[in-house]
């Protein structure tokens, strides 16, 4: 695999921790530690845009049609018109930072997760349908596959809820630390995870088996996302080092690191695509990268 960095964009002044993709326009949007909102064009390049400013660190971000969705420090889920770049609403989520923020497609439900333990269930208007308390602990990711909701947890478990009731159907706990990042293949119907314990695991979601584990990083994983194709997976660390595997095999096609490919030099919270050769990525280095992969 040959791997070319297009664009290193520059300009928050803080760790950059969260990313949103707009595919059909090309459009990524960055979020970290300044508060900072800022739009970058991500095949074009060249200066970014501010779109917002909240007043604390955003710690998650979500594209909602033509609405972006954050998650800050102290629990609040900020609703931002694109169109006007304007903040429309500012709800008390959680009691303390929000990790993770999702949009059901199809039923058209909005999930958020946090420090204090809940997942929390939205509908278009922001308001509340469902909170239920998973854990005592954290709740980091969220991953929505058919009929369940899956949700890491600080507590080394995988929570699995069925859709409709919220019920839990099932627990996964074959990591031995913290689980942060979750990922879906519809075409081989796995469940992919990774934390603190550097593995990655992939699970059965018909039975909700283990199938596989191997050591995903040397430090932290941090995220996991397919490409829209499903060929191909990143998988972020706090190692500083992208990893792409084959996503039918699982095997390690790269490593994309600073030592290689000039890439980040602190910890990558999280890589998206923007298309399926396409990846962006955002570090504790403040910087936000676009990278070819062929």
């Amino acid at each position: 695999m040959i791997v070319r960095k297009l664009h290193e964009f520059s300009g928050h002044k803080d760790c950059l921790y969260t990313a949103a993709m707009n595919a059909s326009e090309q459009k990524c949007f960055t979020a970290g530690g300044d508060g900072m909102v800022v739009a970058w064009d991500g095949l074009q390049g060249g200066d970014g845009a501010m779109i917002v400013r909240v007043g604390t660190a955003v710690y998650s971000m979500c594209l909602n049609q033509t609405k972006l969705l954050l998650g800050n420090r102290t629990g609040n889920l900020f609703v931002i018109d694109l169109i006007t770049k304007t903040e429309v609403r500012n709800i008390e989520a959680h009691t303390q930072g929000v990790f993770d923020i999702i949009v059901d497609e199809e039923k058209q439900w909005i999930y958020t997760c946090g420090f204090d333990g809940f997942l929390n269930v939205w509908d278009q208007e922001y308001k509340l349908l469902t909170r239920k308390m998973l854990s005592s602990k954290s709740l980091r990711s969220i991953c929505l596959f058919p009929h369940c909701i899956a949700v890491a947890s600080s507590d080394f478990t995988i929570y699995i809820l069925e859709k409709e009731t919220f019920n839990i159907i099932a627990t996964l706990k074959h990591h031995t630390n913290s689980v942060f990042a979750l990922a879906y293949n519809p075409l081989k119907n796995e469940l992919l995870s990774g934390g603190r314990d550097c593995f990655l695991k992939i699970w059965d979601t018909n039975n909700f088996e283990l199938k596989q584990e191997y050591v995903g990083a040397t430090l932290h994983i941090n995220h996991i996302s397919f490409n829209p194709d499903f060929t191909l997976y990143a998988v972020s660390s706090m190692d500083k080092t992208i990893k792409v595997f084959d996503a039918q095999t699982h095997q390690a096609l790269k490593f994309i690191s600073k030592e290689s490919d000039n890439g980040h030099t602190s910890s990558i919270n999280k890589s998206s695509w923007l298309n399926k050769n396409t990846l962006f990525s955002v570090s504790d280095d403040k910087k936000a990268m676009v990278w070819s992969l062929e």
